[in-house]
């Protein structure tokens, strides 16, 4: 039986994906996941009318993605340190 000795990782890409007016620093590889089908999706407005909740259809949302240098993120001091960008 033949194994591999795993290599560790260097420092993971993170990217930011802006959804609308919201910001969220993800691993790259995940935001480019999640950013897939979210361009193929619309808004929705949820309404309710009477006894049953409606949906209102919108229009396509704003995305945008930006690569960012792990140096530049910064944590505010007395917030939790970022999630495991794995």
């Amino acid at each position: 039986m033949v194994t591999r000795a795993k290599t560790p990782r260097g420092p993971r890409d993170v990217a930011c994906i802006r959804i609308g007016y919201e910001h969220y620093l993800l691993d790259a590889d995940k935001a480019m996941q999640v950013l897939k089908p979210m361009r193929e999706s619309i808004s929705c407005n949820r309404d309710f009318n009477g006894r049953r909740m409606r949906y209102v259809a919108g229009s396509s949302p704003d995305l945008e993605l930006s690569m960012v240098q792990a140096s530049d993120v910064v944590m505010p001091s007395d917030q939790l340190a970022l999630p495991d960008m794995r």
